[in-house]
């Protein structure tokens, strides 16, 4: 793929993970009633102020990415491991809880048709390059896995901030 085009891919990625971020604003608190005993439920507020700071954290590493383009470059496993962390993201937790509790889970649509096939053509596109698929591997565990961690962080903050 030439330089312009997979910049456009990222770009494309942007988009189609900004518009799954805004699905699950305006519907995951609500539905996060469902999920009780998978995950307590969050306020919208709580939820929106994580979810900007996920979505900048989105730019932010797709930015970099683009202006210091090097594969193998230590900037790259931070954006292929966020890259990773949303494809995944669309299968665990949105596809996995759509099956389990019977409801659409939002995000779901977004994740599969968007995320998902955007993440794998970057993924495999840094894989012709040369990357080490395990680093790889390790990027997309230690990104998710923060991710993860600081969700409960930003939820908390988020209450603080702007649950009165």
């Amino acid at each position: 793929m030439t330089e312009p085009v997979f910049i456009s891919v990222k770009i494309l990625f942007l988009l189609g993970f900004t518009l799954h971020n805004l699905e699950e604003a305006v519907w995951l608190p609500k539905w996060s009633e469902h999920a009780k005993k998978f995950h307590k439920p969050v306020s919208s507020n709580e939820f929106i102020f994580a979810d900007i700071i996920i979505t900048m954290l989105g730019y932010i590493f797709t930015g970099l990415d683009i202006l210091f383009y090097n594969p193998g470059n230590i900037l790259h496993y931070f954006y292929l491991g966020f890259i990773g962390m949303m494809g995944i993201n669309s299968i665990f937790p949105h596809l996995a809880a759509t099956l389990v509790i019977k409801k659409y889970s939002p995000g779901l649509l977004t994740g599969l048709f968007l995320n998902l096939p955007l993440s794998i053509i970057i993924t495999a596109e840094y894989l012709n390059t040369g990357i080490n698929p395990y680093l790889l591997i390790t990027s997309i565990v230690i990104v998710s896995s923060s991710v993860l961690v600081s969700l409960k962080y930003l939820f908390k903050l988020g209450h603080q901030l702007f649950d009165y």
